[in-house]
């Protein structure tokens, strides 16, 4: 019987990771929180989510230092600390009062101190110990995401019902930083080469003449050597070209329109006279779409031309949008929820996979750490730009069209994008 590689137990210990990560708990939480919140301090929605702009704009800022910071100590260490961080921040909230100041600088803290607990870190991990299946490893890991989104608004709201929102804070933390941290601690190792083993599980090959840019040097067959694993433009290099850009401006938009028809799906059903715990459990349903997604999308891209991919994936949330603005509210709004939740696993799935084929691994996670910022930036900005349309319009149906806009524009700018450097493409890739 075939032994099974170590990476895959990697990439499962990881996507447990990344599912009590800040971005799988702050997206599948925040807006269950928002009605008690909003309901003990009278907060407007628009201020509410003010703190989703704040986060993203630290994100923003700080996702390249700790990129650098990954690249330099490494992902396993950085993870870590984030989740004791993470937890710590988390548990806070149980003090909050009704001073929106207190609430921004918990999420701007939050948003920097568990930053190691993101894709940023995560996709690092993967990126090392997978080569001809990293669009699978990407898919399964990056689907933690999506078991976060199921568990944690059951939980938060199962807890909010049985013990008040302040103690249902505190469950939160305790058991994301406790899993997070098991998951990680007992199962990841840095590289494959810390087991002596290499990327896929491939024979180890000898080595051959140092990549250290886009060059084609080692691609002309489908073997992984060290050097080509650790080959890769600086981040200067990268901003010299086209695709970066265009990759950076397609998933700044994504972010935008996919976050606030996810961020704002409870609200807009709540609007409509479902109850809360349907409404949770339409969100729980875009968190299991979402895990479909990132797995369908990195076995299409172990095959398929990664930008067609994600522009085909696209296509589910536009009609989504459609289904939203025409006033769906029962199964109708479920449908447009899952097809967003595919969207938005596979797009996170894609950022990743192309970072790391356009640009290489040497500097992958300060490159990586961009594209994060930019989706995240989006995130924030589309939501709080949601919230203030529905405030002023009594309604989201324009609000959510301009959405649709944004993601049609985003297939546009990622229909450009050209083939891979061959130093960092696959033997598919090349064919």
């Amino acid at each position: 019987m075939k032994k099974i590689f170590y990476g895959w137990y990697v990439a499962v210990a990881c996507g447990i990771g990344l599912a009590c990560g800040l971005a799988s708990v702050l997206t599948a939480t925040f807006s269950i929180f928002l009605g008690p919140l909003r309901s003990e301090f009278g907060w407007t929605q628009p201020q509410a989510f003010m703190a989703i702009l704040l986060v993203t704009g630290a994100v923003t800022i700080a996702s390249p230092f700790i990129g650098a910071l990954v690249d330099r100590f490494g992902a396993k260490r950085m993870i870590i600390t984030g989740f004791l961080l993470e937890g710590a921040v988390i548990a806070s909230f149980a003090v909050q009062t009704a001073a929106l100041s207190g609430f921004y600088i918990r999420y701007i803290a939050l948003a920097i101190l568990g930053l190691g607990t993101t894709h940023v870190a995560f996709a690092r991990v993967i990126a090392v110990w997978f080569d001809r299946h990293r669009g699978l490893a990407l898919g399964l890991t990056l689907a933690g995401m999506g078991l976060g989104g199921i568990a944690w608004p059951l939980l938060s709201q199962w807890a909010i019902g049985e013990f008040g929102w302040r103690t249902a804070y505190v469950i939160v933390a305790v058991s994301v930083a406790t899993v997070g941290i098991l998951a990680i601690g007992l199962v990841v190792r840095e590289s494959p080469a810390t087991m002596g083993l290499e990327p896929d599980g491939a024979p180890s090959v000898p080595p051959a003449t140092p990549v250290t840019t886009g060059a084609t040097t080692g691609a002309s067959t489908g073997a992984t050597t060290p050097t080509t694993m650790q080959a890769g433009y600086t981040l200067a290099e990268t901003m010299r070209q086209h695709s970066f850009w265009l990759m950076l401006a397609a998933f700044l938009l994504i972010g935008m329109a996919v976050q606030s028809l996810i961020l704002h799906l409870v609200p807009l059903l709540v609007m409509r006279d479902v109850e809360p715990m349907r409404a949770a459990q339409a969100q729980s349903m875009v968190a299991a779409a979402l895990i479909v997604g990132r797995l369908l999308a990195g076995v299409l891209m172990d095959r398929f031309f990664a930008p067609r991919v994600a522009v085909a994936f696209l296509v589910g949330p536009v009609v989504g949008i459609a289904l939203l603005a025409s006033g769906a509210s029962g199964t109708a709004a479920f449908v447009a929820g899952v097809l967003t939740g595919l969207a938005a696993g596979a797009e996170v799935d894609v950022t990743a996979y192309l970072a790391s084929r356009y640009f290489g691994l040497k500097y992958f996670s300060r490159i990586y750490a961009w594209y994060y910022s930019a989706y995240s930036a989006g995130a924030g900005l589309g939501p709080l730009l949601t919230a203030w349309a529905v405030e002023h319009q009594g309604e989201y149906t324009g609000i959510l069209y301009f959405h649709g806009g944004m993601l049609v524009l985003a297939a546009v700018l990622l229909s450009f994008l050209g083939p891979y450097p061959r130093a960092f493409a696959t033997a598919v890739d090349r064919r």
